[in-house]
């Protein structure tokens, strides 16, 4: 199959899992890939939604942004996501701007002739209603997340979700600086730093430049 590397996304995207090969094979037909740098900017918030995206290799930082700037981090996309569902399906503006946090590759697919594969393709509606309810869901706990759990049960739930493996089989790590970890809970590094401090100290974590290793996942949820 041409584009192996979209093709193994989309196979193996619990979204797109069970398509027949023959749909699958049309979706992938679709796909475009590109390369980015650090850095470099795959989609922006508020642009019409005309691409949906999946992640290839590399990583992507999602943020929003307030209307005086300050700009929040909402998730991390690692290989294998699929992400920019709701404005491609929707048609409306990009609900938040997505960056390469490392190089990356993604490909890419357009909205007008993957609707009208959509619209042959009762089997693929379905898959993509499954999409827009996971869609929603986190959005519904990353609200009620902020609302009413403190900032270092926030901090802990937001580190273990972006952890792996450290790879020493000994704990996990999740590469981010101290200013990244703030923007994805809205506080200051200062905060932020105060319990890493505290949590190092108590033998939870090892602060390393650019990398927090978690020693101990269970004590520290």
């Amino acid at each position: 199959m041409r584009n192996a590397g979209a093709a193994s996304v989309l196979r193996s995207h619990p979204i797109f899992q069970g398509l027949s090969a023959d749909l699958l094979g049309d979706i992938v037909a679709l796909c475009e890939n590109r390369e980015y740098r650090r850095g470099d900017v795959v989609f922006t918030e508020g642009q019409p939604g005309t691409r949906l995206y999946g992640v290839i290799a590399g990583r992507l930082i999602i943020t929003t942004a307030s209307a005086e700037g300050q700009e929040l981090n909402l998730n991390v996309a690692e290989a294998g996501e699929i992400l920019g569902e709701i404005a491609f399906l929707d048609g409306g503006p990009r609900t938040a701007t997505g960056r390469a946090a490392a190089p990356t590759t993604c490909f890419s697919m357009e909205r007008a002739p993957f609707f009208k594969l959509l619209d042959r393709s009762p089997e693929l509606s379905v898959h993509l209603l499954q999409l827009v309810c996971k869609r929603v869901r986190w959005m519904t706990n990353l609200v009620a997340d902020s609302a009413f759990r403190s900032v270092p049960q926030r901090m802990a739930t937001q580190l273990a979700h972006l952890a792996r493996p450290d790879g020493a089989g000994h704990g996990a790590e999740v590469k981010i600086s101290q200013a990244e970890l703030a923007q994805f809970l809205g506080i200051t590094r200062q905060v932020v730093n105060q319990h890493l401090q505290t949590w190092q100290r108590a033998g939870l974590v090892e602060l390393r430049r650019g990398t927090i290793r978690i020693r101990d996942m269970q004590a520290l949820l």
